[in-house]
């Protein structure tokens, strides 16, 4: 049984008004919020996924603050796979309740990254985070292979990133194609291993984009790499300038995910800084439903492993 949900060979559509807003000449929107589960990691799950059916695993754990874990649990639902979702207290509410009707395990804990790792080798189920994953890499490939159809070269392709593990997909695609298309990942608050490299290390201050992800990823030197290789930059971004961003999607009728605010207002300072003249924005992720405020102690949290593995031993 094929695991697809119709993931991919998402729309690209021009953004005159953002574009003004930004300070470019055109603003294309690659609208990944547009995949089954809302985001781009719907890509690499559904390889992942597949990857641990043909292993024969029947449980695997992720630490995700949202769109990763829902892509994973919704393919893994579909292949009798069950996926514990190790997340943060500062998790939104509305995403734990998604996540949880999407079936998976919530674990909540103030670890989540360690304490997925460890139950990952304890267990010995597949950790599916993106930054660890080559399934995931391959996944991602393929939205590289649509933008390298798609976009004229001397086009600039922002997203936000934190492993970078989607710029690793899009970068490896456009260089085999030899395409003159330049990659800009967008970081803010503490994610910041890429924008440093740059000269652009940030405020030292926590994020309202959440401090997505991984601070010091695997992938760094192939993903800084393949940014200076691309012609690109990396970019760091402040909180006024998110909002800014924030606010200028709503009023474009855009309900997304506050890290695409960060890339828009990545294109913005890029505009302003050097020659952007065309921009490819990638939505990564429509907004979370549900409860903004945080999931906090409402389902419990797990402050030690031990309490993590009592959790999901009733799990094969």
């Amino acid at each position: 049984m094929s695991l697809s949900l119709g993931e991919g060979h998402t729309p690209l559509e021009a953004a005159p008004g953002l574009a003004a807003w930004a300070g470019v000449d055109a603003l294309l929107l690659k609208r990944e919020d547009l995949n089954p589960t809302g985001s781009h990691k719907d890509r690499g799950a559904v390889r992942q996924v597949e990857a641990c059916v043909a292993a024969g695993q029947r449980v695997a754990v992720i630490s995700s603050s949202g769109n990763a874990a829902l892509a994973a649990a919704t393919y893994g639902a579909r292949a009798g796979v069950t996926v514990v979702a190790v997340v943060s207290p500062l998790t939104p509410r509305g995403r734990v309740d998604e996540l949880a009707r999407a079936g998976a395990r919530v674990v909540v804990t103030d670890k989540p990254i360690n304490h997925a790792l460890r139950l990952s080798r304890v267990r010995r189920w597949p950790d599916l985070r993106p930054s660890l994953s080559d399934a995931a890499l391959t996944g991602f490939m393929t939205l590289g292979e649509e933008l390298a159809a798609e976009l004229d070269d001397g086009t600039a392709v922002f997203a936000y990133a934190s492993s970078g593990t989607t710029f690793a997909g899009i970068g490896r695609v456009l260089v085999a194609a030899d395409r003159r298309v330049h990659l800009h990942p967008v970081q803010a608050g503490l994610v910041n291993g890429f924008s440093a490299a740059f000269g652009r290390p940030g405020d030292g201050r926590r994020s309202r984009v959440g401090d997505l992800g991984v601070r010091h990823s695997p992938r760094a030197d192939e993903v800084l790499d393949l940014v200076r290789a691309s012609g690109g930059q990396a970019w760091w971004v402040d909180d006024a300038q998110v909002a800014a961003g924030e606010a200028a999607l709503r009023e474009a009728g855009l309900a997304l995910a506050t890290e695409c605010a960060a890339a828009l207002a990545g294109v913005r300072l890029a505009a302003g800084e050097t020659e952007v003249h065309t921009a490819c924005l990638l939505l990564t992720g429509r907004a979370a439903p549900g409860p903004a405020a945080p999931v906090g102690d409402a389902l419990g949290v797990a402050h030690d492993f031990d309490a993590v593995r009592r959790a999901v031993e009733d799990l094969g």
